[in-house]
């Protein structure tokens, strides 16, 4: 979830409470309002009334009109109460409408001129007030909605803006590496983003001067190892051809030209990756990854012919793309030998071609490979004492020079494919 939804979310809800709160809260208030203005005219009308009955007791009779209507009774004088109007709704039949109409019921008592205590009972109709009511609600409820999209909607444009710098540094940091290292361009007026940058700059400039450190060492200790593994294999050579060698010391002479041979193998994986990181394989040309890929099976299938090893191919297309051709031999060599290297004695290899991909699957009696660690260095997933755990690594640093998608895949068979752009 991004920070500006996060953010958007944890607001949401108060946002949801205290405008509920604020609209209710003004509803309540219009209403009072609106139910005092009814009561003062209901006093106002009250004072008339009475006033007019007690200048003229002939006027001490009903009054039905359509809109108001009050009416006038005698009481005894121990139920009369001065000293208290009550207010009450109630429903009222119209003929005219054929139905019920809220009004709004004053009744209090007062005492005539000729010294009778009457009940005044005193009906407007609030028919205009309800409609009035039910306007003020969904006038109410239409700014609840409306303020609340708006406030979310700026808050959002709000923090957009805010946080560009911040993305900014983000879409840095996905693309950064440090064999290609890219300032940082992300000017800004907030502090807090300023030290950021600067922060990651600083940061980014470290790791690339010991990425670069580490390469060199690399570079430098394979080239040094060269000279003298290639000595120290002579000097086995020339310590077996030796007659006076007894059996023994022959046997420890190939355990050591054989533990010698690995190391030629990871001196030479690792002078390789170095080489292709520094970008040192500029020339390219127009291979066929079929063609090369066939050829490779070819050849490692006489070289493990006693393990009779069947290999299917399936050729839709050439698959030709631009690339350095020793990188490409080497890519799919790597991805070959595994399949030969890991297999059963008498299982299967196929290989298939299309306009995009080249797909290698082989039988092994190991089970699923750890993902994690497939393409790391060193990343050795078999007990085998030849494997260098380089290959693999080597095969995703040249499909990552070239832009090409290695994946694996576990159905019964481990299936390697490699993707390439069309």
């Amino acid at each position: 979830m991004k920070l500006n939804q996060y953010t958007l979310r944890n607001l949401l809800l108060p946002l949801l409470l205290i405008m509920a709160v604020w609209a209710l809260g003004f509803y309540s208030l219009v209403l009072h309002e609106v139910n005092d203005e009814t009561e003062d005219t209901l006093l106002n009308y009250k004072e008339i009334i009475i006033k007019h009955a007690l200048a003229d007791t002939t006027l001490l009779k009903d009054d039905v009109g359509l809109m108001n209507s009050y009416f006038i009774r005698e009481i005894p004088a121990e139920q009369a109460d001065l000293s208290k109007d009550v207010f009450f709704d109630a429903t009222k039949y119209i003929e005219i409408e054929r139905e019920n109409e809220p009004i709004r019921v004053l009744r209090t008592h007062f005492l005539a001129s000729n010294g009778k205590f009457y009940e005044l009972t005193i009906e407007i109709s609030t028919l205009e007030e309800e409609d009035l009511k039910e306007t003020i609600l969904w006038s109410i409820l239409g700014l609840y909605l409306l303020l609340l999209a708006a406030i979310l909607l700026v808050t959002h444009y709000v923090f957009r803006k805010s946080f560009r710098p911040l993305y900014s540094i983000l879409d840095w940091l996905r693309s950064y590496h440090p064999t290609k290292p890219e300032p940082l361009l992300n000017a800004t007026t907030i502090d807090e983003f300023n030290t950021l940058n600067e922060a990651f700059s600083q940061a980014a400039q470290r790791g690339a001067a010991i990425y670069n450190q580490q390469k060199q060492f690399v570079e430098l200790a394979s080239h040094e190892l060269q000279t003298p593994l290639a000595v120290s294999m002579n000097k086995l050579e020339l310590l077996s051809e030796d007659p006076d060698c007894t059996e023994a010391q022959l046997t420890e002479i190939t355990d050591i030209r054989r533990t010698l041979r690995g190391l030629i193998k990871m001196n030479k994986s690792l002078l390789l990756l170095s080489r292709i990181e520094n970008n040192q394989f500029p020339e390219t040309q127009e291979v066929s990854l079929a063609r090369i890929a066939e050829e490779v099976v070819a050849d490692f299938a006489e070289v493990f012919a006693a393990r009779e090893i069947r290999v299917y191919t399936m050729k839709e297309s050439p698959l030709i793309r631009q690339m350095n051709e020793s990188l490409a031999v080497t890519m799919i060599t790597n991805l070959v030998k595994n399949a030969f290297v890991h297999n059963l004695n008498g299982g299967e290899i196929y290989l298939e071609t299309t306009d995009r991909q080249l797909i290698l699957s082989n039988t092994s009696e190991n089970t699923e490979l750890n993902r994690e660690r497939l393409f790391q260095r060193f990343g050795k997933q078999s007990n085998r004492p030849d494997s260098t755990g380089l290959g693999l690594a080597v095969v995703k640093s040249i499909a990552d020079l070239y832009g090409i998608e290695v994946s694996y895949n576990y159905n019964g068979k481990h299936q390697f494919a490699l993707t390439f752009e069309l």
